[in-house]
C-alpha cells in the first residue's frame, strides 16, 4: 500500500504540477498582456476651465462718429424722440430731409401742433447754422383720436415728422450742428403729465458742389 502511495504522489508531481504552474504562467501572462493594451486614461477637462473668448473687434472711430452724428435719441417712459438726419454728405446748393420721430408708449398720446391752448401743443422748433433754411412747413402725419371724452385730434404710437432743409450754394465744406427744441405733453384717459421739452443735436457734413458723386 504505501508503495502506491509514493508512486501516486511520484505521478501527480511529474505530470500534473507542471501542467498547473504552465497554466498559471500562461494566465499571468494573459492578464499582463490585456492591461498593456488598455488606453491611458486621460484626466476630464475642469468645469471651471475657462473656454478661450472670442474677440470682438471695436467699430473704427470713424464709424462710431458718423453712427453719432446723424442721430439723437431721447427717451422717456411714455414717449421717446428721435432727431434724423441722412448719413451721406450734403453738396451746397442742395437739399436734405430732416425727421423727428415720436414714439408713443401704448395707451398714452401726445396733442397736435395746431392744439390749443399753444402750451399743451406738440411743438417742433430747428435751430439752423447760417446757410440753412426750412422749405416750408413740418409735413405732419394724419392724427387720431384722443380716449378722453372730447376726442381731440391726438397723436398715439408713433408719429414722424417731415421737414426739407436747404443748404445755401456759398456755405463752406465742413460739418454743421442742427438742433431742434422739442416740446409735448403725454396724456392717457384719465391724466395729463406736464408738458416736457427736450433738446435734440445732430450734425451734417457739407461738401463742395463741384464735388462729383
Amino acid at each position: 500500500m504505501s508503495d502506491f502511495t509514493t508512486n501516486t504522489e511520484s505521478v501527480f508531481r511529474t505530470c500534473l504540477l507542471p501542467s498547473v504552474l504552465w497554466s498559471a504562467c500562461i494566465l499571468i501572462t494573459v492578464s499582463g498582456c490585456e492591461k498593456s493594451e488598455l488606453p491611458e486614461a486621460t484626466p476630464e477637462k475642469s468645469a471651471d476651465a475657462k473656454l478661450p473668448q472670442e474677440e470682438i473687434s471695436p467699430l473704427p472711430s470713424d464709424q462710431q462718429t458718423q453712427q453719432a452724428k446723424n442721430l439723437d435719441r431721447s427717451e422717456g417712459e411714455q414717449v421717446t424722440v428721435i432727431l434724423e438726419v441722412p448719413d451721406q454728405p450734403v453738396k451746397a446748393g442742395a437739399s436734405f430731409p430732416l425727421t423727428v420721430k415720436f414714439e408713443i408708449a401704448p395707451l398714452w398720446e401726445i396733442r397736435t401742433l395746431d392744439a390749443q391752448p399753444a402750451k399743451v401743443a406738440t411743438q417742433l422748433n430747428l435751430d439752423l447754422p447760417d446757410g440753412f433754411q426750412a422749405a416750408g412747413d413740418w409735413q405732419a402725419p394724419p392724427s387720431g383720436r384722443s380716449l378722453s371724452l372730447d376726442s381731440h385730434p391726438v397723436y398715439a404710437g408713433e408719429a414722424e415728422f417731415r421737414q426739407t432743409v436747404q443748404v445755401d450754394a456759398e456755405v463752406k465744406p465742413g460739418e454743421y450742428t442742427l438742433s431742434c427744441q422739442v416740446q409735448y405733453q403725454a396724456c392717457d384717459e384719465q391724466r395729463c403729465l406736464s408738458p416736457v421739452q427736450k433738446k435734440l443735436q445732430v450734425t451734417v457734413l457739407v461738401r463742395e458742389s463741384r464735388e462729383t458723386d
